[in-house]
């Protein structure tokens, strides 16, 4: 009997060899038909079937810490730190100004000539540019030392540094502080000396106190007045209009047409809340027309604060004491929050509210 022949078996290596294959194939049609994720680290795409289902909210942002307000302008403070005061030059050549409009406060009162020059108080915020800087009078630095300030110019009246010394005001004189201040050679001297807040601050060897607060804050009024016009003289005037969150500044000289202030770098006009005139008897002291203004005892004031104009007093009862402006009832007056420009005049200056269109 003849056994059936023989059939050899396959070998392994070809069996597995055809397994591994089925296998291959299979794992590519799976990868063809799942869902890609993103390469490099890029963000997982959302599995989410409802791509317009609502997302998982955001964690809340932490509260930015409160700012204080200055006890001058009553608004958030920016950049605080010791008070500054800086005698600015406003000779036809000095204008524009830089740094202005980033005063709390702004004197101008004439020098000599009837050419007026300002002093600059500078607390809640730090211009990186002040200027043009110029020479000063002893009654700005009676005004520097009433805000226990550091007092920036360039040299002044022969005597002024006799009351710096007698009033033990904080002196920043560029003639032997001159690594504080620069020339700016677009600008012909004397009109061309710039400081900076912060390079003034460097004076004091500690941070000095912030002013205190001398009035309480009002509201604007609902129908501000349309504006009010400053004469110093027959030939320099200025005037200020009512501009939506503000009054702007415009400067007459002579026979010019006004020019609306402006800040040399933004190009922004300056914009004051509050204006008050303060009256103040002067005499010439000198050849060169130099003016002795009397800045102690009382006078008559008047005031235009966040649009609503009034009549009052002025009184500094000592050299160390504050300028408080008082109403005509004796109470103090309450300022709007924002910028306040002093205007020191002569007593026979001409102040009138400019009328309505």
């Amino acid at each position: 009997m003849k056994w059936p022949p023989h059939k050899e078996r396959a070998p392994v290596s070809k069996v597995l060899l055809a397994v591994l294959l089925t296998l291959f194939i299979s794992l590519i049609f799976l990868q063809g038909c799942a869902r890609r994720e993103p390469v490099s680290g890029g963000p997982p795409v959302s599995q989410d079937p409802d791509p317009s289902g609502p997302e998982a909210p955001s964690p809340p942002l932490p509260p930015e810490p409160p700012q204080d307000a200055s006890p001058i302008t009553g608004e958030p403070m920016v950049n605080p730190g010791s008070p500054v005061a800086v005698a600015i030059d406003n000779n036809p050549d000095a204008r524009p100004q830089t740094g202005l409009n980033e005063a709390d406060i702004v004197y101008e009162v004439q020098a000599e000539g009837g050419i007026t020059r300002f002093l600059a108080v500078f607390h809640g915020k730090s211009p990186e540019v002040v200027g043009p800087v110029r020479s000063s009078r002893p009654y700005f630095a009676l005004l520097a030392k009433e805000w226990g300030a550091v007092f920036g110019h360039c040299g002044g009246d022969p005597d002024l540094d006799r009351y710096i010394n007698e009033w033990e005001v904080v002196d920043a004189n560029e003639f032997g502080l001159g690594h504080l201040f620069w020339r700016d050679g677009s600008r012909y001297m004397p009109h061309n000396l710039y400081t900076s807040v912060e390079n003034l601050r460097k004076v004091p060897s500690r941070e000095l106190a912030s002013p205190p607060k001398r009035y309480e804050f009002g509201a604007w009024a609902e129908e501000p007045e349309t504006g009010l016009q400053i004469r110093y003289g027959r030939s320099y005037a200025v005037e200020y209009r009512y501009a939506g969150e503000g009054y702007n500044r415009y400067i007459l000289q002579g026979s010019a047409e006004p020019v609306l202030h402006v800040d040399r770098e933004t190009e922004k006009p300056v914009l004051a809340s509050n204006i008050i005139v303060q009256y103040a008897s002067s005499r010439v002291i000198d050849d060169e027309g130099r003016l002795d203004i009397d800045l102690e005892g009382k006078g008559k004031a008047a005031f235009l604060l966040g649009g609503v104009y009034g009549e009052g007093t002025w009184e500094k009862q000592g050299v160390s004491e504050p300028t408080l402006f008082l109403t005509s009832g004796g109470g103090r007056i309450n300022p709007a929050p924002g910028q306040t420009w002093v205007h020191i005049v002569p007593l026979d200056a001409s102040v009138e509210l400019t009328e309505r269109p």
